[in-house]
Protein backbone atom coordinates (compact mmCIF):
# COMPACT_ATOMS: atom_id res chain seq x y z
CA UNK A 1 0.00 0.00 0.00
CA UNK A 2 1.88 3.54 -1.01
CA UNK A 3 0.33 6.54 0.83
CA UNK A 4 1.43 9.80 -0.59
CA UNK A 5 1.36 12.86 2.12
CA UNK A 6 0.55 16.14 0.19
CA UNK A 7 -0.07 19.68 2.18
CA UNK A 8 0.92 23.41 1.92
CA UNK A 9 3.91 24.50 2.78
CA UNK A 10 4.66 25.02 6.55
CA UNK A 11 1.35 22.53 7.22
CA UNK A 12 3.64 20.16 9.46
CA UNK A 13 3.67 17.25 6.99
CA UNK A 14 6.87 16.18 7.14
CA UNK A 15 6.17 16.25 10.94
CA UNK A 16 3.33 14.11 10.56
CA UNK A 17 5.47 11.78 7.85
CA UNK A 18 8.16 11.68 10.78
CA UNK A 19 5.41 10.81 13.66
CA UNK A 20 4.13 8.34 11.40
CA UNK A 21 7.36 6.58 10.48
CA UNK A 22 9.19 6.99 14.00
CA UNK A 23 9.45 3.71 16.09
CA UNK A 24 7.32 2.35 13.20
CA UNK A 25 9.64 1.34 10.37
CA UNK A 26 12.50 3.16 8.33
CA UNK A 27 12.78 6.51 6.30
CA UNK A 28 14.89 7.89 3.45
CA UNK A 29 15.56 10.90 1.87
CA UNK A 30 14.57 10.35 -2.04
CA UNK A 31 15.03 12.78 -5.05
CA UNK A 32 13.31 16.09 -5.86
CA UNK A 33 12.97 16.86 -1.49
CA UNK A 34 10.69 13.65 -1.50
CA UNK A 35 11.06 11.71 2.17
CA UNK A 36 10.04 8.01 1.83
CA UNK A 37 8.95 6.04 4.58
CA UNK A 38 8.03 1.97 5.13
CA UNK A 39 6.06 1.55 8.31
CA UNK A 40 5.16 -1.78 9.56
CA UNK A 41 1.71 -1.65 10.63
CA UNK A 42 0.78 -2.39 14.28
CA UNK A 43 -1.84 -5.13 14.75
CA UNK A 44 -2.31 -6.83 18.31
CA UNK A 45 -4.05 -9.54 16.73
CA UNK A 46 -1.16 -10.56 14.65
CA UNK A 47 0.92 -11.15 17.86
CA UNK A 48 -1.28 -12.45 19.74
CA UNK A 49 -1.73 -15.03 17.07
CA UNK A 50 1.83 -15.77 16.33
CA UNK A 51 2.55 -15.88 20.16
CA UNK A 52 0.05 -18.85 20.37
CA UNK A 53 1.79 -20.81 17.33
CA UNK A 54 5.38 -19.89 18.82
CA UNK A 55 6.06 -18.47 15.18
CA UNK A 56 9.34 -18.12 14.69
CA UNK A 57 8.60 -15.32 11.75
CA UNK A 58 6.38 -12.40 12.52
CA UNK A 59 4.99 -10.17 9.00
CA UNK A 60 3.12 -7.35 9.73
CA UNK A 61 1.90 -5.72 6.77
CA UNK A 62 3.71 -2.83 5.64
CA UNK A 63 2.43 0.90 4.63
CA UNK A 64 4.63 2.63 1.88
CA UNK A 65 4.60 6.66 2.69
CA UNK A 66 5.65 9.39 0.48
CA UNK A 67 6.56 12.84 1.93
CA UNK A 68 5.83 14.66 -0.89
CA UNK A 69 6.74 18.34 -1.55
CA UNK A 70 4.35 20.97 -2.15
CA UNK A 71 2.15 20.16 -5.40
CA UNK A 72 0.56 23.22 -7.70
CA UNK A 73 2.57 25.60 -6.85
CA UNK A 74 2.23 28.95 -8.88
CA UNK A 75 -0.84 26.65 -10.72
CA UNK A 76 1.50 24.38 -12.19
CA UNK A 77 0.51 20.57 -12.38
CA UNK A 78 2.68 17.66 -10.64
CA UNK A 79 5.25 16.77 -12.72
CA UNK A 80 7.96 14.55 -12.63
CA UNK A 81 8.90 11.72 -9.85
CA UNK A 82 6.05 13.87 -7.60
CA UNK A 83 3.56 13.01 -10.46
CA UNK A 84 4.90 9.33 -10.67
CA UNK A 85 4.22 8.87 -6.97
CA UNK A 86 0.83 10.25 -7.24
CA UNK A 87 -0.08 8.17 -9.91
CA UNK A 88 1.08 4.73 -7.72
CA UNK A 89 -0.59 6.06 -4.57
CA UNK A 90 -3.30 4.21 -3.46
CA UNK A 91 -4.41 6.88 -1.16
CA UNK A 92 -3.21 10.85 -0.24
CA UNK A 93 -3.08 12.30 3.18
CA UNK A 94 -4.07 15.86 3.29
CA UNK A 95 -1.80 17.80 6.25
CA UNK A 96 -3.86 20.69 6.78
CA UNK A 97 -2.46 23.55 9.63
CA UNK A 98 -4.71 24.46 12.56
CA UNK A 99 -1.82 24.97 14.92
CA UNK A 100 -0.52 28.44 15.97
CA UNK A 101 3.41 29.05 15.88
CA UNK A 102 5.18 32.42 16.45
CA UNK A 103 8.43 30.74 15.31
CA UNK A 104 6.39 28.79 12.11
CA UNK A 105 5.59 31.68 9.45
CA UNK A 106 1.79 31.85 8.80
CA UNK A 107 0.12 31.47 5.10
CA UNK A 108 -1.01 34.82 3.69
CA UNK A 109 -4.60 34.96 5.24
CA UNK A 110 -3.99 33.04 8.44
CA UNK A 111 -4.32 29.48 9.81
CA UNK A 112 -7.55 28.29 8.00
CA UNK A 113 -7.67 24.70 7.52
CA UNK A 114 -10.86 25.00 5.74
CA UNK A 115 -9.25 27.34 2.92
CA UNK A 116 -6.65 24.81 2.37
CA UNK A 117 -8.71 22.01 1.98
CA UNK A 118 -11.07 23.56 -0.62
CA UNK A 119 -7.82 25.09 -2.10
CA UNK A 120 -6.19 21.60 -2.87
CA UNK A 121 -9.54 19.60 -4.01
CA UNK A 122 -9.85 22.78 -6.67
CA UNK A 123 -6.56 21.41 -7.71
CA UNK A 124 -7.09 18.04 -7.82
CA UNK A 125 -10.63 18.68 -10.14
CA UNK A 126 -8.58 21.27 -12.51
CA UNK A 127 -5.95 18.64 -12.51
CA UNK A 128 -8.24 15.76 -13.48
CA UNK A 129 -10.29 18.02 -15.98
CA UNK A 130 -6.90 19.23 -17.83
CA UNK A 131 -6.24 15.70 -18.00
CA UNK A 132 -9.95 14.43 -19.66
CA UNK A 133 -9.82 17.16 -21.74
CA UNK A 134 -6.61 16.49 -23.34
CA UNK A 135 -8.07 12.74 -23.53
CA UNK A 136 -11.01 13.92 -25.13
CA UNK A 137 -9.72 15.51 -27.99
CA UNK A 138 -7.27 12.76 -28.82
CA UNK A 139 -10.53 10.69 -29.23
CA UNK A 140 -12.47 12.72 -31.25
CA UNK A 141 -10.33 11.97 -33.77
CA UNK A 142 -9.83 8.05 -33.21
CA UNK A 143 -13.48 7.69 -33.06
CA UNK A 144 -14.02 9.44 -36.42
CA UNK A 145 -11.48 7.68 -38.38
CA UNK A 146 -11.50 4.14 -36.31
CA UNK A 147 -12.62 1.04 -37.42
CA UNK A 148 -16.13 -0.64 -36.28
CA UNK A 149 -14.62 -2.41 -33.56
CA UNK A 150 -12.36 0.49 -32.41
CA UNK A 151 -14.96 3.28 -32.72
CA UNK A 152 -17.63 1.28 -30.44
CA UNK A 153 -15.34 1.09 -27.52
CA UNK A 154 -14.07 4.94 -28.41
CA UNK A 155 -17.32 5.97 -28.10
CA UNK A 156 -17.86 4.46 -24.88
CA UNK A 157 -14.88 5.46 -23.33
CA UNK A 158 -16.33 9.45 -24.43
CA UNK A 159 -19.53 8.36 -22.82
CA UNK A 160 -17.42 8.10 -19.13
CA UNK A 161 -15.01 10.84 -20.10
CA UNK A 162 -18.07 13.29 -20.64
CA UNK A 163 -19.68 11.86 -17.87
CA UNK A 164 -16.70 12.16 -15.15
CA UNK A 165 -15.88 15.89 -16.91
CA UNK A 166 -19.49 17.39 -15.97
CA UNK A 167 -18.81 15.97 -12.13
CA UNK A 168 -15.70 17.79 -12.43
CA UNK A 169 -16.71 21.10 -13.92
CA UNK A 170 -19.55 20.46 -10.79
CA UNK A 171 -16.87 20.60 -8.48
CA UNK A 172 -17.38 16.62 -7.73
CA UNK A 173 -14.58 15.14 -6.76
CA UNK A 174 -14.73 11.23 -8.49
CA UNK A 175 -13.86 9.89 -5.51
CA UNK A 176 -17.21 9.80 -3.80
CA UNK A 177 -19.01 9.89 -7.68
CA UNK A 178 -17.84 6.82 -9.61
CA UNK A 179 -18.38 3.61 -7.56
CA UNK A 180 -18.67 1.33 -10.91
CA UNK A 181 -15.88 -1.34 -11.12
CA UNK A 182 -15.84 -1.32 -14.95
CA UNK A 183 -15.83 2.73 -15.21
CA UNK A 184 -13.09 2.59 -12.21
CA UNK A 185 -11.11 -0.23 -14.54
CA UNK A 186 -11.35 1.93 -17.53
CA UNK A 187 -9.99 4.82 -15.86
CA UNK A 188 -7.16 3.66 -13.83
CA UNK A 189 -4.48 4.44 -16.08
CA UNK A 190 -4.95 8.19 -15.99
CA UNK A 191 -4.07 8.96 -13.11
CA UNK A 192 -6.74 10.69 -12.03
CA UNK A 193 -6.33 12.51 -8.35
CA UNK A 194 -9.48 13.24 -7.21
CA UNK A 195 -10.49 9.79 -7.72
CA UNK A 196 -8.17 8.39 -4.80
CA UNK A 197 -9.27 8.04 -1.70
CA UNK A 198 -8.17 10.74 1.29
CA UNK A 199 -7.82 11.71 4.19
CA UNK A 200 -7.98 15.68 5.59
CA UNK A 201 -5.55 14.98 8.62
CA UNK A 202 -5.65 18.60 10.93
CA UNK A 203 -2.63 19.16 12.57
CA UNK A 204 -3.37 21.19 15.78
CA UNK A 205 -0.93 22.47 18.32
CA UNK A 206 -0.27 20.99 21.57
CA UNK A 207 -2.63 23.09 23.29
CA UNK A 208 -5.80 21.22 21.99
CA UNK A 209 -4.50 17.73 22.09
CA UNK A 210 -6.76 17.17 25.02
CA UNK A 211 -9.50 18.22 22.52
CA UNK A 212 -8.26 15.90 19.70
CA UNK A 213 -11.58 13.56 19.55
CA UNK A 214 -13.83 16.27 19.95
CA UNK A 215 -12.01 18.38 17.44
CA UNK A 216 -12.05 15.58 15.02
CA UNK A 217 -15.73 14.69 15.38
CA UNK A 218 -16.13 18.29 13.94
CA UNK A 219 -14.09 17.51 10.56
CA UNK A 220 -15.67 14.43 9.91
CA UNK A 221 -18.85 15.91 10.19
CA UNK A 222 -17.91 18.37 7.89
CA UNK A 223 -15.14 16.14 5.31
CA UNK A 224 -16.57 12.40 6.05
CA UNK A 225 -17.89 10.77 2.93
CA UNK A 226 -17.49 8.14 0.11
CA UNK A 227 -13.54 7.19 0.26
CA UNK A 228 -13.24 10.79 2.14
CA UNK A 229 -12.25 10.77 5.96
CA UNK A 230 -10.80 13.13 8.82
CA UNK A 231 -8.44 12.99 11.48
CA UNK A 232 -6.15 14.98 13.84
CA UNK A 233 -3.05 14.93 15.10
CA UNK A 234 -0.57 17.41 17.17
CA UNK A 235 2.75 16.28 14.62
CA UNK A 236 5.17 18.12 16.61
CA UNK A 237 3.99 15.92 20.12
CA UNK A 238 3.21 12.61 17.81
CA UNK A 239 6.84 13.10 16.48
CA UNK A 240 8.96 13.62 19.95
CA UNK A 241 6.56 10.77 21.82
CA UNK A 242 7.29 7.95 19.07
CA UNK A 243 10.61 8.39 20.04
CA UNK A 244 10.36 7.33 23.36
CA UNK A 245 9.87 4.23 24.94
CA UNK A 246 6.44 2.98 24.75
CA UNK A 247 5.98 2.98 28.37
CA UNK A 248 7.31 6.61 28.91
CA UNK A 249 5.04 7.60 26.37
CA UNK A 250 2.32 6.25 27.26
CA UNK A 251 2.42 8.12 30.73
CA UNK A 252 3.30 11.35 28.71
CA UNK A 253 -0.06 10.62 26.82
CA UNK A 254 -2.02 10.28 30.22
CA UNK A 255 -0.45 13.64 31.47
CA UNK A 256 -0.96 15.65 28.49
CA UNK A 257 -4.73 13.90 27.92
CA UNK A 258 -3.39 13.44 24.54
CA UNK A 259 -4.88 10.09 24.22
CA UNK A 260 -3.49 6.60 22.36
CA UNK A 261 -1.07 7.20 19.52
CA UNK A 262 -2.31 7.89 16.35
CA UNK A 263 -0.44 5.94 13.95
CA UNK A 264 -2.34 2.86 14.46
CA UNK A 265 -5.60 4.72 13.83
CA UNK A 266 -4.42 6.84 11.35
CA UNK A 267 -3.68 3.63 9.43
CA UNK A 268 -6.71 2.14 10.28
CA UNK A 269 -8.50 4.87 8.68
CA UNK A 270 -6.59 4.28 5.33
CA UNK A 271 -7.70 0.78 5.03
CA UNK A 272 -11.29 1.72 5.82
CA UNK A 273 -10.87 4.63 3.04
CA UNK A 274 -9.19 2.11 0.66
CA UNK A 275 -11.95 -0.92 1.52
CA UNK A 276 -9.95 -3.07 2.66
CA UNK A 277 -10.11 -6.42 5.01
CA UNK A 278 -7.19 -8.09 6.98
CA UNK A 279 -6.63 -11.88 6.72
CA UNK A 280 -4.07 -13.92 8.39
CA UNK A 281 -2.06 -16.82 7.97
CA UNK A 282 -0.78 -18.54 11.19
CA UNK A 283 1.75 -20.90 11.12
CA UNK A 284 4.95 -21.72 13.23
CA UNK A 285 7.41 -20.67 10.43
CA UNK A 286 5.72 -17.76 9.71
CA UNK A 287 2.58 -16.07 10.85
CA UNK A 288 1.23 -13.02 8.37
CA UNK A 289 -1.00 -10.58 7.89
CA UNK A 290 -2.68 -9.57 4.30
CA UNK A 291 -4.89 -7.68 2.99
CA UNK A 292 -7.50 -8.05 0.37
CA UNK A 293 -10.52 -5.92 -1.13
CA UNK A 294 -13.55 -6.13 1.02
CA UNK A 295 -15.93 -8.40 -0.47
CA UNK A 296 -13.42 -10.76 -1.91
CA UNK A 297 -13.52 -14.32 -1.99
CA UNK A 298 -11.29 -17.05 -0.20
CA UNK A 299 -9.63 -17.56 -3.72
CA UNK A 300 -8.59 -14.33 -4.19
CA UNK A 301 -7.38 -14.46 -0.53
CA UNK A 302 -5.18 -17.42 -1.93
CA UNK A 303 -4.10 -15.71 -4.84
CA UNK A 304 -2.76 -12.61 -2.64
CA UNK A 305 -0.74 -15.51 -0.69
CA UNK A 306 1.03 -16.89 -3.97
CA UNK A 307 -0.52 -17.70 -7.26
CA UNK A 308 0.10 -21.22 -7.05
CA UNK A 309 -2.03 -21.17 -4.38
CA UNK A 310 -4.57 -19.99 -5.83
CA UNK A 311 -4.00 -22.42 -9.62
CA UNK A 312 -4.21 -25.13 -6.88
CA UNK A 313 -7.18 -24.11 -4.32
CA UNK A 314 -9.13 -26.80 -3.07
CA UNK A 315 -10.96 -25.86 -0.01
CA UNK A 316 -9.79 -23.04 2.90
CA UNK A 317 -10.06 -23.64 6.61
CA UNK A 318 -11.24 -20.56 8.30
CA UNK A 319 -11.51 -19.43 12.02
CA UNK A 320 -11.66 -16.08 13.34
CA UNK A 321 -8.85 -14.64 15.38
CA UNK A 322 -10.33 -14.41 18.07
CA UNK A 323 -12.07 -17.89 18.44
CA UNK A 324 -8.62 -19.23 17.66
CA UNK A 325 -7.04 -17.65 21.00
CA UNK A 326 -10.04 -18.56 22.92
CA UNK A 327 -9.26 -22.41 22.03
CA UNK A 328 -5.82 -22.37 21.97
CA UNK A 329 -4.78 -23.87 18.93
CA UNK A 330 -5.93 -25.41 15.19
CA UNK A 331 -6.09 -28.77 16.55
CA UNK A 332 -8.25 -28.05 19.29
CA UNK A 333 -10.62 -25.60 17.12
CA UNK A 334 -11.07 -28.66 14.72
CA UNK A 335 -11.69 -30.62 17.37
CA UNK A 336 -14.38 -28.51 18.94
CA UNK A 337 -15.80 -28.14 15.07
CA UNK A 338 -14.94 -24.76 14.87
CA UNK A 339 -12.43 -24.79 12.22
CA UNK A 340 -14.83 -23.82 9.03
CA UNK A 341 -14.28 -25.74 5.45
CA UNK A 342 -14.96 -23.65 3.06
CA UNK A 343 -15.26 -22.75 -0.87
CA UNK A 344 -13.33 -20.19 -3.71
CA UNK A 345 -16.49 -17.84 -2.93
CA UNK A 346 -16.25 -17.81 0.74
CA UNK A 347 -16.45 -13.83 1.31
CA UNK A 348 -13.57 -13.62 3.80
CA UNK A 349 -13.96 -11.60 6.71
CA UNK A 350 -12.05 -8.60 8.71
CA UNK A 351 -9.82 -11.17 10.86
CA UNK A 352 -10.17 -14.32 9.63
CA UNK A 353 -7.37 -16.89 9.97
CA UNK A 354 -7.08 -18.92 6.90
CA UNK A 355 -5.42 -22.03 6.18
CA UNK A 356 -5.20 -22.71 2.19
CA UNK A 357 -5.23 -26.51 1.03
CA UNK A 358 -4.00 -27.02 -2.30
CA UNK A 359 -2.52 -29.09 -4.98
CA UNK A 360 -0.45 -28.32 -7.72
Amino acid sequence: MDIAIVGPQLSGKTTVFRALTSGHGGAAAGAHGENIGVVKVPDERLFKLAELVQAKKVTPLEVRLHDLPPLFERGAAPAGEAAETLSRADALVLVVRAFQREDVPQAQGGVDPQRDVQAFQAELLLNDLGIVERRLEKLDMAVRSGRPGEREAGEREVALLQRVRSLLEAGRPLRGEVADAADLKALANFGLLSLKPMLVLVNIGEDEAGRAGEIEAEYQARYGATRTGAAVMCARLEAELAELPPADAAEFRREMGAGEGVTERVLALLQDLLGLVVFFTAGDKETRAWTVPAGSTALQAAGRIHTDIERGFIRAEVISWDRLLALGSHVEARRHGQLRTEGKQYIVQDGDVINVLFNV
